[in-house]
């Protein structure tokens, strides 16, 4: 018991934060919509423990931006567009069922997920509605090549700035990480 503590405070102070995962979240969907997928491809869905103040702060402001993550390219209307939101952490449950009942989703599978941190592939496509009051109102695409367009205010959190630098990926990046696979 005492190698194991130590062993888990030694994993703590070098930094090691768990897996990395592409996120996910279905949207308008009855029961859990937040899926990630391993390098694989592998889904699963999961509920997120937020373990991190930072990358909390982060993710919650992607989900305002309608920023939901996209398993890879995808297209709407002939137009390729991604979002690529990568957390980093572990599981920290096996395989659970959701409770069924009436008047809910169905029992679905999924696993307790402790969200340490947040990487976010630049450049990444966001669809805006226009802000007219139609039915069907036209849609534009914003491409983002960093936080500075994307988030242009910054995060505060505690009274400080966020370096959100530090939680950005861009496409050179993301090749040599493959790579190394």
């Amino acid at each position: 018991m005492k190698y194991l503590a130590i062993s888990f405070l030694l994993l703590q102070i070098l930094g090691v934060q768990g897996g990395e995962y592409r996120f996910v979240c279905l949207g308008e969907v009855t029961g859990l919509c937040d899926r990630i997928y391993d390098k694989e491809g592998k889904e699963t869905t999961i509920k997120i423990d937020y373990a991190d103040p930072e990358s909390a702060e982060i993710f919650l402001a992607l989900q305002k931006k309608r920023m939901y993550g996209t398993k890879g390219f995808e297209d709407h209307m002939g137009i390729k567009w991604e979002q690529g939101i990568y957390l980093v952490g572990d599981f920290t449950s096996e395989a659970k069922r959701t409770q069924e009942g009436p008047n809910t989703a169905p029992s679905e599978l999924y696993r307790d997920f402790r969200m340490t941190g947040i990487k976010l592939a630049f450049p990444v496509w966001r669809f805006q509605e226009a802000l007219i009051d139609e039915v069907d109102p036209p849609v534009f695409m914003e491409i983002h090549f960093g936080f500075d367009t994307l988030l242009p205010k910054g995060l505060i959190l505690n009274g400080k700035n966020i370096d959100l630098k530090k939680h950005a990926l861009d496409y050179t990046q993301l090749e040599k990480r493959k790579k190394r696979v």
